[in-house]
């Protein structure tokens, strides 16, 4: 009786093994989506929570809405891009500390509309809208799993003024289609 245990327990382990081993080659195998930004919008909704046992009495909404083209990867067919960085108060420094998430954002594409959405620390959100009223924020990087049936989860994005092409992968150069970087200098004159 015990060498069967032991053997369901062997069995588990080796299961347990290469489902870890597969998450891990996923997740280094990310494709990035290039997204450079075109026009941006703020909008905000301040009013009465309908459901106040969770949300508190007020019902608080601040998205930050990004339009732009997407840059890579060739292969996604998007002829529009819509980036919207929702902020969330549960994201702040010290509240975050129990999460464990399982990605930070999501891709949905749709006959040629890609929709991203990305939650953001609420406490971030006058830094990006200052860079975005200042006209600094040019593009954004999401890696993220690669879409499927439509659908994705993002790991990882980054906000960006410029884009040099040596940050990315050599496996995934932007090539002909990659907007000239335009330098560190924040000089707008040497653009």
């Amino acid at each position: 009786m015990t060498t069967k245990t032991t053997t369901n327990n062997d069995d588990t382990v080796r299961k347990l093994a290469r489902r870890r081993k597969r998450r891990r080659g996923r997740f280094r195998d990310d494709p990035i989506y290039f997204v450079e930004v075109t026009e941006w919008d703020w909008s905000l909704m301040f009013g009465i929570s309908p459901r106040r046992d969770m949300d508190g009495p007020y019902s608080d909404y601040r998205h930050l809405n990004l339009r732009g083209r997407l840059v890579h990867p060739p292969q996604v067919k998007a002829h529009e891009v819509e980036i919207t960085l929702m902020p969330d108060r549960r994201l702040n420094e010290g509240e975050r500390e129990h999460d464990e998430p399982q990605s930070c954002g999501s891709l949905h594409l749709h006959r040629g509309h890609l929709r991203i959405l990305l939650p953001m620390p609420l406490d971030a959100l006058p830094s990006v809208l200052q860079i975005a009223c200042a006209e600094r924020l040019r593009y954004v990087v999401v890696i993220g799993e690669k879409l499927h049936y439509g659908q994705g989860l993002a790991r990882m994005y980054r906000l960006h003024r410029t884009v040099d092409e040596d940050d990315l992968p050599t496996d995934q150069k932007l090539g002909a289609n990659a907007p000239p970087s335009t330098g560190t200098s924040g000089d707008p004159a040497a653009q």
